[in-house]
């Protein structure tokens, strides 16, 4: 396991709980299958580490916290290259798909 972000405590009415998923060849979010998971109780705004279960070498992932009263909804994109998180700006995402594409990651 590796831990992508640590969040202090949050207003539950005001945020979500954060989240992790893979990102698929097309760009789009994929939350169909757990790839992580938080510490903090579900729904509390209870402070916790984001954390990925089993990081797939090459694989985009993407994660954040959802702001339902504004427009502070966060959402980062991550490739896991050589036992680390390496952050992929938004403008860069595409080039990071087709090296993932490359070197045969595949999400499900």
């Amino acid at each position: 396991m590796i831990t992508v972000k640590t969040y202090g405590s949050f207003n539950p009415r005001r945020y979500g709980n954060p989240w992790i998923a893979r990102v698929d060849e097309t760009g789009r979010i994929n939350f169909k299958s757990a790839v992580g998971s938080y510490t903090g109780r579900y729904g509390a705004g209870e402070a916790g580490d984001l954390y990925l279960y089993a990081p797939v070498e090459g694989q985009i992932y993407a994660y954040g916290q959802k702001d339902y009263r504004g427009s502070n909804t966060a959402k980062e994109y991550v490739q896991y290259i050589d036992g680390k998180l390496v952050p992929v700006a938004t403008t860069e995402l595409v080039q990071a798909l087709n090296t993932m594409a490359g070197e045969g990651a595949k999400g499900e």
